[in-house]
């Protein structure tokens, strides 16, 4: 009899088991399968960021630990473990889109197999779950493997992706190659874990891809987007390869910095987009990519802190620098739709300087003109300066902006 029990818990874990990975296959939310990327973007709707949490790593003033645990790092910038409750809560109030920003070289082995380890693949997969099953978008990438040089704890390097060495001296040939390599090895894991989870998994390749150090200048700017170019090429043709869901998912590819600005005074949207044919210069044979950007605009009144003498904290839609440059990023966003590529404005946000009354204007006027052109908008929440959730008592700091955002 005791034989029969154990056997039956055996039967009922393996049974358990085997619905939780048909969940998240062919068979859960299939009703988006034939739809366009174009299509996908405008159903999105209203996102937030899980920002500073899994992206967390060495190149804020933190102490370095040795081996460090996956709860470690996901604190490491202060915020609380994830919850499910904290995602049922974004879900509950409104929004759509959720974006997990990873970062993964601390828990990635070396060449030539760069392999994730399994307690950080495992810790991404729950938080995935988190989104997935309360039937929302969520956008998964590689956040802040970016090469930086660390100031804030003494001299030294962390991070390996870049796209110039400095001044104008290039990456070398074999740099270039160990980069592609390990993009590709990190792209060619994740696809392959996430496999069965359907259109409503969007990966994101890279997140704001740029170098330090440079020389601003039009031969330097050709090669970053050569780089650059080519690893979004790499990201794409590594998903397409795998299989389950990988060959037909969408995807977003991201310019420098995750803008397009004339840097410089150089044209670099002609650098990521043919001018010719109207079509990025990444090729895609399902035609399923949207464009990721991010703008935190207008800036002086989003993005610049309080202290500064250009910092703006009432919102005039007249006011000069306000006008301007929203209109020079509805331009920008334009530019894309015009030639029927998708974007997705994976990150903004407006700094608290106390006037939530003022931020509300914000949305209702800027951020209101970017969703009317079909734009999914997701605002970036890092707990700290652009906090919004309180992830510990699951409360909105400022609910008048929550409310104004997902209406």
């Amino acid at each position: 009899m005791k034989n029969i029990i154990i056997y039956g818990v055996i039967l009922i874990i393996m049974i358990t088991s085997m619905t939780n990975c048909i969940d998240k296959s062919s068979s859960k939310k299939s009703d988006i399968g034939d739809l366009t990327s174009m299509e996908i973007t405008r159903l999105m709707g209203t996102g937030w960021n899980l920002g500073n949490t899994l992206d967390a790593h060495w190149n804020k003033a933190a102490a370095w630990i040795t081996n460090p645990s996956v709860n470690q790092i996901e604190t490491l910038w202060g915020n609380p473990i994830t919850t499910k409750a904290m995602i049922d809560k974004v879900k509950e109030s409104g929004f759509n889109t959720i974006r997990v920003p990873v970062t993964w070289y601390i828990f990635t082995g070396s060449a030539p197999d760069y392999a994730i380890e399994d307690r950080w693949m495992d810790r991404v997969q729950e938080i995935v779950d988190y989104v997935i099953d309360n039937g929302m978008f969520c956008i998964l990438n590689i956040h802040h493997d970016d090469y930086n040089i660390i100031t804030e704890n003494g001299s030294g390097v962390n991070g390996w992706l870049r796209l110039h060495d400095s001044g104008t001296t290039a990456l070398s040939a074999a740099e270039k190659q160990t980069i592609n390599e390990r993009f590709a090895k990190l792209w060619q894991q994740i696809a392959h874990r996430f496999k069965d989870y359907n259109e409503y998994l969007i990966f994101e390749g890279i997140n704001e891809p740029r170098s330090e150090g440079f020389t601003d200048n039009a031969a330097v700017w050709a090669e970053q987007y050569s780089v650059l170019n080519n690893l979004n090429q790499i990201f794409v043709d590594t998903v397409r390869a795998g299989s389950g869901f990988n060959p037909v998912r969408h995807l977003m590819v991201t310019p420098y910095f995750a803008s397009i600005d004339p840097h410089g005074g150089f044209n670099t949207l002609s650098m990521f987009v043919n001018n010719s044919t109207g079509r990025l210069r990444i090729n895609d044979p399902q035609n399923r990519l949207i464009v990721s950007l991010h703008y935190y605009e207008p800036y002086y009144f989003a993005g610049l802190a309080a202290g500064d003498s250009n910092s703006l904290s009432i919102y005039d839609p007249n006011n000069s620098h306000i006008s301007h440059n929203r209109g020079r990023v509805l331009s920008i966003l334009n530019e894309f739709l015009s030639r029927g590529i998708p974007v997705i404005m994976g990150e903004t946000g407006a700094l608290d300087k106390g006037n939530e009354a003022e931020r509300v204007k914000w949305v209702n006027d800027y951020v209101r003109k970017v969703k009317e052109m079909g734009i999914p908008v997701i605002i970036w929440d890092d707990g700290g300066s652009f906090k919004l959730l309180d992830r510990r008592n699951l409360t909105w700091y400022y609910p008048d902006l929550i409310k104004a955002f997902v209406e």
